[in-house]
């Protein structure tokens, strides 16, 4: 069974550490990873549970994935928008409909924060494919691309 719930401080440990698997996979993976900067983003976001959304994905009552998303508004307006910063789900939990779970949660709290429109902005590390028929579940569109240059 697939359920989900916001994370709170009895989560950070686990979340830093399948943030180190995340990251291992990531393109991002030649830099240097700051867990003391993790545990404390990860605690400003339980302590702002009005701007942020942190969930903690289930599958089997096991910790599964986690997301990360935020509420903001516009700089040329009060418009409020929803935007997801971080989604992972552990290698053992893929395709079981936990990232969908979160997703969805993530868009049902964005509406309660009064948000109009929202973005997901996956670094997949080359496997957009997948996240793709995902976003097109949820009746999203996409709407830009984007570009990096290293420095």
């Amino acid at each position: 069974m697939i359920e989900w719930r916001f994370f709170d401080v009895n989560d950070v440990d686990w979340i830093i550490d399948s943030s180190k698997v995340m990251f291992a996979e990531s393109e991002w993976k030649e830099g240097e990873y700051d867990e003391e900067k993790i545990r404390n983003y990860l605690l400003y976001i339980i302590e702002n549970p009005l701007t942020y959304c942190g969930l903690i994905g289930l599958k089997d009552d096991q910790r599964a994935g986690f997301f990360i998303g935020r509420v903001g508004e516009y700089v040329f307006s009060k418009t409020k928008f929803a935007r997801e910063s971080e989604i992972y789900v552990l290698p053992a939990y893929r395709g079981s409909m936990v990232a969908m779970t979160m997703m969805k949660k993530f868009i049902e709290w964005a509406k309660a924060m009064k948000a109009k429109e929202l973005f997901f902005e996956p670094s997949t590390n080359g496997k957009l494919d997948k996240f793709d028929a995902m976003a097109k579940r949820l009746g999203m569109t996409i709407t830009s691309k984007t570009y990096r240059k290293t420095l």
